[in-house]
């Protein structure tokens, strides 16, 4: 307990799934935790649910593909609790039922895929490290996913970005350590999210669907949102000191090899 007493922590997409789970983590570790999300309903009941507890959160509304949306939210994030100390960039998603071709697929569509898992990761950091560098140090958590090592026919967008963001961290890794800053790649594996549910459900047949990823996990389960707040805290926390440039599995071996 207590491993971030006294930390303030930004996570965007907290309104739900890992995003939610992390920040009530965060919060009963002792950070003070800006809850970011696009849904109101979402990014209110998190707060709801870590001020139930007893931990201090506050929810910011913005869309982390939009700089001037981005930079307003990290503004009043700084104004209210004196710096940030810990981001994590888990905004993201995609539709597991698009079976679109590049060829076929359409530039919207890209485009949208494209600034929702890789542009917003940038924005929020460029708004952030400096802040962090006045603080004289931080942690930066990016959200990757198994898409950006092993993908699937109709996430060739998906996985690009997030491919880019595990080149995006090790590079930050390579910029700002020189400022005490660590910046580290978190890969969930298959997690019960509602995204995560509501794209299952999308297929022909969920069951079918959910039977052949489950058969590809050696662990035989699939990862609860708390799975992957565990592996977040520990990149937040000073357990993880000296812990830079590097990506951590949380998938139940799901990327280890071949199985099922």
């Amino acid at each position: 307990m207590n491993r971030l007493q006294g930390k303030t922590a930004l996570i965007t997409g907290a309104g739900s799934g890992i995003g939610r789970a992390t920040a009530i983590l965060f919060a009963a570790e002792g950070a003070r935790v800006a809850v970011n999300d696009i849904s109101d309903e979402g990014g209110h009941e998190t707060v709801r649910l870590i001020q139930e507890a007893k931990g201090e959160a506050t929810f910011y509304k913005a869309n982390v593909t939009k700089w001037s949306e981005v930079k307003a939210m990290v503004s009043q994030v700084r104004d209210r609790y004196n710096g940030i100390d810990i981001l994590h960039n888990n905004v993201g998603g995609w539709q597991r039922e698009n079976k679109d071709t590049v060829v076929n697929d359409s530039e919207e569509e890209w485009d949208r895929l494209i600034n929702l898992n890789l542009r917003g990761v940038f924005l929020v950091s460029k708004e952030v490290v400096p802040i962090m560098i006045e603080r004289r140090g931080g942690s930066i958590i990016n959200t990757i996913t198994t898409n950006a090592y092993m993908n699937y026919i109709g996430s060739h967008a998906y996985g690009a970005a997030k491919g880019a963001v595990r080149e995006l961290t090790r590079s930050m890794c390579l910029e700002y350590a020189k400022d005490n800053i660590r910046v580290n790649g978190l890969v969930p594996g298959e997690t019960v999210t509602p995204q995560w549910t509501a794209s299952i459900e999308s297929t022909p047949d969920p069951e079918e669907s959910k039977n052949f990823l489950l058969k590809k996990i050696p662990m035989g389960r699939f990862a609860r949102p708390d799975d992957i707040a565990l592996g977040a805290l520990f990149l937040a926390s000073d357990d993880s000191r000296y812990v830079n440039g590097h990506i951590l599995f949380v998938d139940g071996g799901l990327t280890a090899g071949f199985y099922g």
